[in-house]
């Protein structure tokens, strides 16, 4: 009975035509995408751990001529931090996408009972660009702070699923569009579908009545690893598309828009991302849902700037041939000379 039942729940109808996606010229971060609503006393609150970089000096003993020698060093390792603040209260400015400026007071009333708020990754206003991703009256907040944010979620009253990411996807100078992925990312129990005369069919573990039941044939995986660069063709990444109404588009539809790159949502796990997230989303903005371009917290996300477009032909330059490019500078640095065999001690205590 459940494959009967997983079979005729997976079957969607044909997405409807939308408008193909262009690559706009973007300059700075993509915004934060968060799942803005009021708490029952009207209040609105971000939730977050914030990622940052911290210096730490670190002991350890060696021994050099025969004696030991205490030595110190200094690293720098990705720590975070618990912040839970009103939207008022991050010092910020607000407005629409559309450009009418907002109070916090109206900002507040704009996403009380459930929106898109759209967060500035560096503090300064998010480029236009990024903007034509959502309708105009979307609200925007520029403040400091929450570049590195892992916004909470999982249980009430936060989103069950991760903050997606605004990324635009552009072809390479060979014409192909190439994702940065996680190679781990795939192991992360995904439901994925394949298609199957035109319908759907689930594949892998799917929570049914609070609890769990796998599909036979387990998640799919994609048997191409990726590039040097940490890169794959979009082809070869396993990923279902949607609208941002959660209607499923065809992935032979969904690889033609992209060929030439554009704005997306890609999920941030591997679940169609809740309702909030993406209410103010155009419809026909294609939603992306992949273990291999999930990244997890504390490691920069690559989808956060935007991707670099292939630069100009040089002067004199053959067209359809790729012209080497500079050796970047070599930067030699001095080894630290560790004996693990005569280390006593090793602690880290915090720079203050």
């Amino acid at each position: 009975m459940l494959p009967s039942l997983l079979v005729a729940a997976a079957v969607a109808a044909p997405a409807a035509p939308v408008p193909a996606d262009t690559v706009p010229n973007l300059t700075g971060p993509a915004p934060r995408v968060v799942a803005a609503k009021a708490d029952p006393n009207g209040q609105v609150w971000i939730t977050a751990n914030v990622y940052e970089k911290r210096k730490f000096k670190q002991t350890y003993v060696v021994v050099e001529n025969g004696k030991q020698v205490t030595k110190q060093q200094e690293v720098e390792q990705m720590v975070s931090n618990y912040v839970r603040k009103q939207i008022g209260d991050f010092g910020g400015k607000f407005a629409t996408a559309g450009g009418t400026p907002l109070t916090p007071e109206q900002a507040t009333r704009r996403v009380k009972d459930g929106a898109t708020l759209l967060v500035t990754a560096d503090g300064k206003p998010v480029d236009k660009g990024w903007l034509k991703a959502v309708s105009p009256d979307t609200v925007v907040m520029t403040a400091e702070g929450l570049a590195e944010a892992h916004f909470v979620h999982g249980y009430a009253p936060f989103p069950t699923t991760a903050a997606p990411r605004l990324a635009v996807l552009a072809a390479d100078a060979k014409g192909e569009v190439r994702l940065p992925v996680n190679p781990n990312g795939g192991n992360a129990g995904q439901v994925y579908y394949d298609d199957f005369n035109g319908g759907r069919v689930l594949r892998g573990k799917i929570g049914l009545n609070g609890g769990f039941d796998v599909v036979e044939g387990g998640p799919a995986q994609s048997a191409t690893p990726p590039g040097p660069d940490g890169k794959k063709a979009l082809a070869d990444v396993t990923f279902d598309a949607y609208d941002a109404t959660g209607k499923l588009v065809g992935r032979a539809e969904a690889l033609a828009r992209l060929k030439a790159g554009g704005l997306v949502v890609i999920a941030g796990d591997n679940r169609f991302p809740d309702a909030d997230y993406l209410k103010g989303f155009r419809d026909d903005v294609l939603v992306l849902t992949s273990g291999e371009l999930v990244f997890p917290p504390g490691v920069p996300n690559p989808y956060d700037r935007p991707a670099a477009r292939p630069a100009a032909p040089a002067a004199g330059a053959k067209p359809g041939v790729a012209q080497p490019l500079p050796a970047p500078p070599v930067q030699r640095i001095a080894p630290i000379q560790l004996n693990p065999g005569v280390i006593k001690q090793l602690q880290i205590q915090i720079d203050k």
